[in-house]
C-alpha cells in the first residue's frame, strides 16, 4: 500500500501556525507604535512632571492679605484709636507702608475719630534703609496744613509713624520729610531732625495685626 504524500498535510500545519501567530502579534501589541523619544525629549518631558512650588514672587503669594491697624485722632483728644485695614501683603515694606499711608490719607472710616493728617496731604515716595530706618516724603500740605497746638501736631506725627512702624517688623522708626527735603518740626513743637521710633503709649484702644 502506498502512503499519501506528506507535502499537503506539512503545508496545512504551517498555515495553521502562521495563523496562529499573526492573531497573538496583532493582540498584543499596541495599534499605533509609539514615536521614539530622542534624550533631550526625555529630559523636557521628565522636568514637565516636576511639581513646582510657588515662591513669595507667584501670583497666589502677591494675593495674600495683611490685617493691618492705621492709627487716628479720637475724638476725645486723649489718644489714637487703631482701625484695621486690609492691604497686600507685598514682599517689599516700602510697599506696604505706601499702602497704608494712603489709607491714613484718606481718612478714618469711624466718625468719632478725626482726620490724621491736614486735607490735600499727599504722600510723595517712601524710602526704607537695611537699618530698619524709613523715610517718608510727603507733600508741603502736611505741614501747611498744620493749624492746631502741640497736641494735634503729636497726634497726627505719631499716627504717621505708628500706622508705619507697628505693622511693619522690617521698619524701627521713622523720619519725616516734606518736598523730598528734612524738616526740623511741623508747628513747633516736636522735633523731626531724626527718625522717631513707634509710642504706642498714646494709642488708647488698639488689637493686634495678624497675617492671613
Amino acid at each position: 500500500m502506498k502512503r499519501p504524500p506528506l507535502l499537503p498535510s506539512v503545508a496545512l500545519g504551517a498555515a495553521l501556525l502562521l495563523a496562529v501567530w499573526a492573531v497573538v502579534r496583532v493582540t498584543s501589541s499596541p495599534s499605533t507604535p509609539p514615536t521614539p523619544v530622542g534624550p533631550e525629549e526625555a529630559q523636557v518631558e521628565a522636568e514637565a512632571r516636576v511639581e513646582i512650588a510657588p515662591d513669595d514672587e507667584s501670583p497666589k503669594a502677591a494675593l495674600r492679605r495683611l490685617n493691618v491697624l492705621i492709627y487716628f485722632p479720637g475724638s476725645a483728644g486723649d489718644g489714637l484709636v487703631g482701625e484695621p485695614r486690609e492691604i497686600f501683603n507685598t514682599t517689599a515694606p516700602g510697599d506696604r507702608a505706601k499702602q497704608i499711608l494712603a489709607d491714613l490719607i484718606s481718612g478714618s472710616d469711624e466718625q468719632k475719630n478725626l482726620r490724621a493728617v491736614p486735607p490735600g496731604t499727599q504722600l510723595r515716595q517712601v524710602y526704607v534703609l537695611e537699618d530698619g530706618t524709613a523715610f517718608v516724603d510727603f507733600s508741603a500740605d502736611l505741614k501747611e496744613g498744620m493749624r492746631g497746638g502741640s497736641t494735634e501736631e503729636l497726634f497726627t506725627i505719631y499716627a504717621i509713624v505708628n500706622s508705619v512702624v507697628l505693622n511693619i517688623p522690617e521698619i524701627r522708626r521713622l523720619g519725616i520729610l516734606i518736598d523730598g527735603e528734612p524738616v526740623e518740626t511741623l508747628n513747633g513743637h516736636l522735633d523731626l531732625r531724626r527718625p522717631l521710633p513707634p509710642d504706642p503709649s498714646i494709642i488708647v484702644r488698639s488689637g493686634q495685626p495678624a497675617v492671613v
